[in-house]
C-alpha cells in the first residue's frame, strides 16, 4: 500500500491523546523495528525515536479505519499484535484510503489494550462510540447536540436492562460477566452501536460488568480527583456530628461539575433499586458501595497506603450517598435526567438507526464498523414543505447554550483547581515553618547540652571506662 502523506506542521500543534514505542513489523521492511508512536488528531504518527525535535517516517489516517486484535500465538510469547485495517462498507468494499500497513506489537496485554481504546476513540467519535476511556464531558457534549441528556446512552442502556431483568440476580455487580459477551458488548458500544441484549442470566452479569467497565475507564471518577480530600472530610465529619456532616456533603455536592452531579444523581438511585432486592440479589447498601465506591471516588494517588486508609471511608461515604439518596438528590422535573431526546438531527439512535454526518452520507449505527452509506445526496431532498429547509433557530440557541455552560463550568472547573493549589501551597509552607521552627529548637538543645557537659566535666572531670 502507498505510504500516506504527512499533514505539515498538524504533527507539531495537535495535543498528543497517546504516545508510547511499539513494534513494527511490515511496511517497506519485514523484519521488527521498534518505532515512537504519537496519536495526535486523527492521525497515528511513528518516528524513529521520542527525541524533540523529531520529524515522523509517516503517519496513519485513522477515520474509515478499524482495528483488528490478532489471537495470541503460543509460540511468540509476549507477542500482543494488533493492526489498523480499512473499515468496509455494506458491499465489503474498503471506506479509506491506502497507507502503510503492518502489525504493531505492544510488550503487554495491558499496554495493547490501551492502544486499542485510545484509536478507538478517535475512529469511532463522530458516530458517538469510543466512549469507554473518553471524559464525560465529553460524550455529554456529544450526546446533548444530538438531543441526548447528561447522563450517557450507555449508562442508560445498561440500566433500563438490568431495572427490567436482573434486579433480583443474586450476585448482582458482584459476580462477573462472561469475558466473551462482555468484550462483544463493549466493543459494539465502542463502535457506537446500539447492541441487542438477550434476556438470560449470563447476559444480566455481562451487561452488570459492561457498566462497571465505563464508570471504572472514565479518565477520572464520577467525583473528580480535586473533589477527593474534601468529601473524605466531609464523610469524617459525619461519622463524628451526622447533621454537619451532611451538611458539608450536601455543600460539596453542589461543587461538581453539572455532569457529574447528574449522573452520580441518576447512578445512587438506581443503585437504591437495587438494594431494595437484597433479600434476593445479596447486594445490599455496603456491597454496592464496596462495588462502586473506588469507580464513583478515589485519590489520583497511587499510593497503598493512601488506597488502603480511605477505603473505609469512600465505602461510608457511598453507603450515605445511596442510602439517603432522597435527602441528597431531591427529585426533580429536569430534563436532563432523561438521556436521549428525540432529535431532528436523529432518526431512532436508540435503536441504532442512521445519522446525518453533515454532508451526503449516512452512518450506519448497527454496523460493525463506522461503515460509511453513500445515499442520496441531501440536497436533492425534496420537502414537503418549505419550512421544512428552514433551520430551527431555537435549537441552534439551545446548542450554543449547552456549549456555554460546559465552557463556564470548566472556568469553573480549573477556578477550583486554582483554590486546591493554593491550600496544598499553604500546607507546604505551613510545614516548611514548622520544620525550620523544629531544627531552631533543636540546635538550641544542642547548644544546651554542649554547654551543661563542658560544665559538669569541669567540675567532675571527664569520665573514662573502666579497663577490663
Amino acid at each position: 500500500m502507498q505510504r500516506q502523506p504527512i499533514p505539515p506542521a498538524r504533527s507539531h500543534k495537535q495535543k498528543i491523546e497517546h504516545s508510547g514505542w511499539l513494534r513494527k513489523q511490515g511496511g517497506r521492511y519485514r523484519n521488527l523495528r521498534s518505532r515512537w508512536f504519537e496519536l495526535k488528531g486523527d492521525q497515528l504518527y511513528y518516528f524513529r525515536d521520542n527525541n524533540e525535535p523529531k520529524t515522523p517516517i509517516a503517519s496513519i489516517p485513522l477515520p474509515g479505519n478499524e482495528v483488528v486484535r490478532y489471537p495470541l500465538d503460543p509460540g511468540e510469547p509476549g507477542k500482543f499484535k494488533f493492526e489498523i485495517v480499512s473499515g468496509k462498507d455494506k458491499e465489503g468494499r474498503p471506506v479509506s484510503s491506502n497507507h502503510d500497513t503492518f502489525v504493531l506489537i505492544a510488550s503487554s496485554q495491558q499496554e495493547m489494550d490501551e492502544w486499542i481504546r485510545a484509536i478507538n476513540r478517535i475512529i469511532y467519535a463522530p458516530v458517538g462510540g469510543g466512549m469507554f476511556g473518553r471524559s464525560l464531558a465529553e460524550t455529554v457534549r456529544f450526546e446533548t447536540r444530538r438531543g441526548g441528556g447528561y447522563v450517557p446512552f450507555i449508562v442508560q442502556k445498561c440500566v433500563d436492562f438490568i431495572r427490567a431483568n436482573g434486579l433480583s440476580e443474586e450476585g448482582l455487580f458482584r459476580l462477573p460477566g462472561q469475558a466473551k459477551n462482555v468484550a462483544e458488548l463493549k466493543d459494539a458500544f465502542n463502535r457506537g452501536g446500539s447492541p441487542e441484549l438477550e434476556s438470560n442470566k449470563a447476559e444480566v452479569h455481562s451487561v452488570a460488568s459492561v457498566l462497571k467497565s465505563y464508570f471504572r475507564e472514565l479518565p477520572e471518577p464520577l467525583i473528580p480527583y480535586d473533589y477527593f480530600e474534601v468529601f473524605l472530610t466531609a464523610a469524617r465529619c459525619y461519622e463524628m456530628y451526622e447533621e454537619d456532616g451532611i451538611t458539608a456533603i450536601q455543600k460539596q455536592l453542589k461543587t461538581l461539575p453539572k455532569p457529574n452531579y447528574i449522573l452520580l444523581v441518576y447512578l445512587c438511585r438506581f443503585l437504591f433499586e437495587v438494594q431494595e432486592h437484597s433479600e434476593q440479589n445479596k447486594m445490599n447498601v455496603r456491597n454496592l458501595a464496596m462495588v462502586f465506591g473506588p469507580n464513583i471516588l478515589r485519590s489520583g494517588s497511587e499510593d497503598p497506603q493512601v488506597m488502603m486508609e480511605s477505603t473505609n471511608l469512600v465505602t461510608e461515604l457511598i453507603s450515605i450517598l445511596i442510602r439517603k439518596h432522597d435527602l441528597f438528590f431531591p427529585e426533580t422535573e429536569d430534563e436532563d435526567l432523561h438521556p436521549m431526546r428525540q432529535h431532528s438531527g436523529i432518526l431512532n439512535l436508540c435503536d441504532g438507526a442512521f445519522l446525518y454526518s453533515g454532508d451526503s452520507n449516512l452512518i450506519d449505527f448497527n454496523s460493525d464498523s463506522p461503515r460509511m452509506q453513500r445515499s442520496q445526496p441531501i440536497m436533492n431532498y425534496q420537502p414537503e414543505h418549505e419550512e421544512d429547509i428552514a433551520e430551527d433557530p431555537r435549537s441552534h440557541i439551545q446548542e450554543l447554550e449547552n456549549e456555554l455552560e460546559l465552557q463556564q463550568q470548566q472556568i469553573k472547573d480549573l477556578q477550583v483547581k486554582l483554590e486546591s493549589a493554593c491550600k496544598v501551597q499553604e500546607m507546604l509552607t505551613i510545614r516548611l515553618q514548622d520544620e525550620l521552627r523544629a531544627r531552631v529548637s533543636a540546635e538550641d538543645r544542642l547548644v544546651k547540652l554542649q554547654s551543661a557537659m563542658e560544665e559538669f566535666c569541669a567540675k567532675y572531670g571527664s569520665w573514662e571506662p573502666p579497663q577490663t
